[in-house]
This record gives structure tokens, sequence and C-alpha cells, in this order.
């Protein structure tokens, strides 16, 4: 098999379980960007719309967006802070917290639902083939998944299409 087919193929499993993962989490009512949004409010209680933005590497107008939009929908509040008058805190209300569990156990079982019929050992076997491949890419020893290492990575994507876009101008 081609290598280019094998990567045709991880691409189309990312996109066809990122619809599935929308179409679960629009049956709740959310929005695609919400769901990460709502998830990051439960971690960091009090956290702000520019620890978001910065966290999930998208604009501070997309995040205030996702917000007013599930503050409207009462899943969310605003609070003023103390310290600091024009900074906003953030927090989940108790709908807030409903939903976000609930949407959460949808998308849990449908990546249980994906990978049914596997072993321990396929799953052992596939996740230390994907950290081959990842490591082989990024010349890690390990392949850590976590925010910060998303946000690195998100911000070596920019840097490189910046770079671009200027030897285009040159």
């Amino acid at each position: 098999m081609e290598l280019s087919e094998i990567a045709a193929k991880l691409h189309k499993l990312e996109l066809v379980r990122m619809l599935a993962h929308r179409k679960e989490m629009g049956t709740d009512g959310l929005y695609f960007g919400q769901m990460p949004v709502l998830d990051y409010v439960f971690a960091h209680p009090g956290c702000t719309q520019i620890e978001i933005a910065e966290h999930l590497q998208v604009s501070p107008a997309s995040i205030a967006l996702s917000t007013k939009r599930l503050q409207r929908a009462g899943y969310l509040t605003k609070e003023v802070d103390a310290d600091n008058l024009r900074r906003k805190r953030l927090f989940l209300l108790e709908e807030g917290e409903q939903i976000r569990s609930r949407t959460r156990e949808k998308m849990d079982r449908l990546d249980a639902y994906a990978f049914r019929g596997f072993s321990e050992e396929e799953l052992s076997e596939l996740a230390a083939l994907i950290d081959r491949v990842t490591m082989n890419l990024t010349g890690e020893t390990e392949n850590v998944v976590n925010g910060e290492t998303f946000s690195n990575l998100h911000r070596a994507l920019e840097m490189m299409d910046e770079k671009d876009k200027q030897k285009v101008e040159e």
C-alpha cells in the first residue's frame, strides 16, 4: 500500500470522527467550537476569554462570540474580576455543567463505538503505531498529547504560514 493512501485514510478518519462529533453536539444545540470552551471553563473555573483563546489557538473575537452564545443559552456566566474591573471571569452554570457532561458522554460513546471489536492488545498496538508516526514527524521522544502541545503545534503552523506569506510578497 502506498504511504499516501495510508495518510489519506488517516485524514478521512479524522474528518469522519469530527463530523460525527459535530452531529452529536448539534443534538444538544451546541455549535462546533463551544464544547472545547465548556471543557476549558469546566477545568479552569474563573478563567478569562483571553486564556481560552490562547489555549484553543483561536481569535479572542471567536471566543467572545462563543461565550456570548453560551451565556445567552444559560450555560455560563461572566463575573467582573474584583482586582480588575475590565476583566471578566467565566464560570459554568449548573445547566452548562449538565450539557457539557451529557455531550462529553455522547462523544465518549461515539469513540467507544468507533473502536468496538478491538482487543486491548490491538488498541495498544494502534496507539503505539500512531505514537511512532507522530514522533517521526516531530522528533519528540514521547508523544505527549495535551493543550500545551496543541498550542505549540498551532504556533509552529502559524509561523510557517507567515514565512510563506513573506516569501510570496518578496
